[in-house]
């Protein structure tokens, strides 16, 4: 018995082939390198890019990701969404996630304002050194905000902390 193929059966029989090929031998990237595609996509200005690729990375629970689309969405005005990725980044110990959460309850954006709430997130995310809410910090002494007394010795030791940190990061960068 003789089979009469089509050309079109038999060129979608190969693509199909092919393309089992491929799936059974790609390399999936996993968070940490959706992550820093996305930081270069960030760079490069390919927003779209960086949004698919936090967000698939935030999607598998990546505080980093969580953060950094929080800050993304936050940018774009997307609050209560930006709320709810920096509160999943927070509750990981994840500093920026900590501090963007902290930076909302201070702000009153996406939540009510909550300087208690606000110090407290701000201070877990200085704990583990974060330059901005160390900054942050000092800001809110200088000025007497989130119900702080003014104290302009310990804003002056926040603020160098923060350089201090960011220039050894920079150091390390080179």
């Amino acid at each position: 018995m003789k089979l009469n193929h089509s050309p079109n059966v038999v060129a979608r029989c190969v693509l199909s082939l092919v393309a089992l090929c491929a799936v059974g031998t790609r390399v999936n990237a996993g968070p940490a390198e959706d992550v820093m595609q996305a930081e270069v996509s960030v760079r490069e200005g390919d927003m779209l890019t960086a949004v698919a690729l936090f967000r698939k990375a935030a999607d598998q629970g990546h505080g980093v990701a969580q953060a950094r689309l929080a800050d993304l969405l936050h940018a774009a005005e997307f609050d209560k969404e930006a709320v709810v990725l920096y509160r999943k980044a927070a509750e990981q110990g994840e500093a920026a996630g900590e501090f963007g959460l902290g930076r909302m309850y201070a702000d009153g954006i996406g939540v009510a304002k909550d300087p208690v709430l606000a110090l407290e997130w701000y201070g877990k995310a200085a704990k583990k050194n974060f330059p901005e809410a160390l900054e942050a910090l000092a800001r809110a002494h200088r000025a007497g905000d989130l119900g702080l007394t003014r104290g302009p010795d310990e804003a002056n030791a926040l603020e160098s902390r923060a350089r201090g940190i960011r220039q050894a990061a920079l150091k390390d960068a080179k």
